[in-house]
C-alpha cells in the first residue's frame, strides 16, 4: 500500500506545525515577560503559564484535592481549628460543588449537613458550629453558641441548593430552599421603619444593639430568591444592604476617618436605625478575615446582573488600590482608617478583593493575580504547592474563579447552556 501526499495535505501539516511553532514562541515569550514584569521565579512563572491557560483544569484539580480532604460522609473539616466544622464550611463545599458539576459530593455533604446542622427546633436553618464538645462528643457546640445560626452560610446554602434544581433538573433541592429563605426572613432579618436589614444570625435579632456583619450580604443572590419566594421583599433587601454598605464603608465608626472599607462587624440602633460601631468585645471594625468578602459577594451581582449600584459601591474601595499602587502587597487587615493591623499578607484577602480589580483596575487584577495567587498551583502536585488552609483554600478558589468567569449563575438558563 502506497501512502499518496497530496498538495492539500503537505499545506495542512505545515500549517498545523506553523500553529504549534507558534504557539512555542508565544509560551517562551510569555515566560520571558511575566518574569521580567511580575518579578517571580521561573518554576512560578511556567506555573502562572500553566493556571493561566488552563484555568478550568486549574479549578477543577484544586477542586478534587480539596474534596478529597472531605470527610467521606460529607464532613468539611478546618484542621487547624480542632477539626471543627461550621456552616460556613459546607457551604463552601455546597457551592464550589454545584459549579464544579458533582453532584455525588454535593449529595454527600448536603446530607451531613441536614442530618447534622439542621437542628435548631423552631426554624430549618442551620447551626453554625459542630465539633467535638467538652465531654468528647461530636456534635453541635452548644456550650460555645453553636447552635445559633449564620446568615451567610444559611443564604449560600440556599443559593446552592437553587442552582443544584436548575443543574440537576431535582425539585426537592429548590423546595429545601424555599423552607431555609422562609426563615432566615423570619429569624434573620429586621424591619425598621419600612426598610429591612439583614442580621449576623438569629441571635442577633433578641439583642438590645443588633449585630450586622456586611459581609454576610449577599446582593447577587437576592435577585435569584426574589423569583424563588417571591413571598418576601427580597429586592428591597438588597437595596438596604447596599445603603448599609455606603454608610458603614464612608462611615467614621468612632475611628476619627474612614479609609474606605467595610467593617467586618457593626451594631445597629433598633430605634434609630444608626450603625455604630460593634460592641462585642470580640469583634471589631477592622476591615479583615469577614470583610474583604464583601467586595467578592458585590462583584458578584455586578457580574451577573450588572447592577450598576454595585460598580458604584467598589468604587468606594480605592484605597486597595493606593495600597497595592504604592506597596505591591495587600496586608491581611486594617483599621477603619486604613492603618495595617498586621505585617503579613493573606492569601484569602487577594483571592477575596481581586473582583474589584478585575472590574476595575483589571491591569491590577492580572499583577495580583499572577504574583499571589496563580503561583500558589502546582500543576505536578495538581494541587496548592504548599498547605494554606481551609480558609484560604477556598478564597483563593473563588478568586481564581472569578477572574476567570468560571462562576457562573447557574439559575440563567443562558449560563447552563440551555
Amino acid at each position: 500500500m502506497k501512502l499518496k501526499i497530496t498538495t492539500s495535505g503537505v499545506v495542512a501539516v505545515l500549517a498545523v506545525l506553523a500553529a504549534i511553532g507558534a504557539f512555542l514562541i508565544y509560551r517562551i515569550t510569555d515566560l520571558r515577560v511575566l518574569q521580567e514584569n511580575i518579578g517571580v521565579s521561573k518554576i512560578e512563572v511556567e506555573n502562572n503559564v500553566f493556571v493561566r491557560t488552563y484555568p478550568n483544569v486549574t479549578l477543577e484539580n484544586l477542586w478534587i484535592a480539596y474534596r478529597d480532604k472531605i470527610q467521606k460522609d460529607g464532613r468539611t473539616i478546618d484542621r487547624s481549628r480542632n477539626y471543627l466544622t461550621t456552616s460556613e464550611g459546607q457551604s463552601y463545599s455546597l457551592l464550589r460543588s454545584v459549579w464544579m458539576d458533582d453532584k455525588e459530593t454535593f449529595d454527600r455533604v448536603l446530607k451531613w449537613t441536614t442530618n447534622n446542622l439542621q437542628k435548631r427546633e423552631d426554624d430549618e436553618l442551620f447551626a453554625w458550629k459542630w465539633g467535638q464538645n467538652s465531654e468528647g462528643r461530636w456534635d453541635v457546640l452548644v456550650e460555645e453558641g453553636g447552635m445559633n445560626s449564620a446568615a451567610d452560610a444559611d443564604q449560600d446554602i440556599a443559593l446552592a441548593l437553587i442552582f443544584a434544581s436548575k443543574r440537576w433538573n431535582q425539585d426537592h433541592y429548590i423546595k429545601q430552599a424555599r423552607e431555609i429563605l422562609a426563615d432566615i426572613w423570619r429569624q434573620e432579618v429586621l424591619e425598621l421603619n419600612g426598610k429591612y436589614y439583614l442580621l449576623a444570625g438569629n441571635w442577633a435579632k433578641t439583642e438590645a444593639l443588633p449585630t450586622i456583619n456586611p459581609s454576610y450580604f449577599s446582593p447577587a443572590a437576592y435577585p435569584i430568591f426574589a423569583e424563588v419566594d417571591p413571598a418576601h421583599p427580597w429586592m428591597a433587601l438588597r437595596d438596604t444592604s447596599y445603603e448599609v454598605l455606603e454608610k458603614v464603608t464612608l462611615g467614621e465608626l468612632g475611628a476619627g476617618k474612614s479609609a474606605g472599607l467595610p467593617p467586618d462587624w457593626v451594631n445597629i440602633n433598633p430605634r434609630t436605625g444608626e450603625l455604630i460601631p460593634v460592641v462585642h468585645s470580640d469583634k471589631d471594625t477592622n476591615f479583615g478575615d469577614d470583610a474583604f468578602r464583601v467586595v467578592w459577594r458585590v462583584g458578584l451581582d455586578y457580574k451577573w446582573f450588572g447592577n450598576e449600584r454595585a460598580k458604584i459601591y467598589l468604587e468606594n474601595l480605592s484605597f486597595l488600590r493606593d495600597e497595592w499602587t504604592q506597596n505591591q502587597k495587600i496586608y491581611a487587615a486594617y483599621t477603619h482608617k486604613g492603618d495595617k493591623v498586621t505585617d503579613f499578607e493573606s492569601y484569602s484577602m487577594y483571592g477575596g478583593v481581586l473582583p474589584y480589580f478585575r472590574i476595575l483596575h483589571p491591569e491590577i487584577a492580572e499583577e495580583i493575580y499572577l504574583k499571589k495567587l496563580a503561583p500558589l498551583y502546582n500543576p505536578d502536585i495538581e494541587d496548592f504547592r504548599e498547605d494554606v488552609g481551609y480558609y484560604a483554600q477556598n478564597w483563593v478558589w473563588f478568586g481564581i474563579g472569578f477572574y476567570e468567569n468560571k462562576l457562573p449563575n447557574l439559575y440563567d438558563a443562558k449560563e447552563l447552556g440551555e
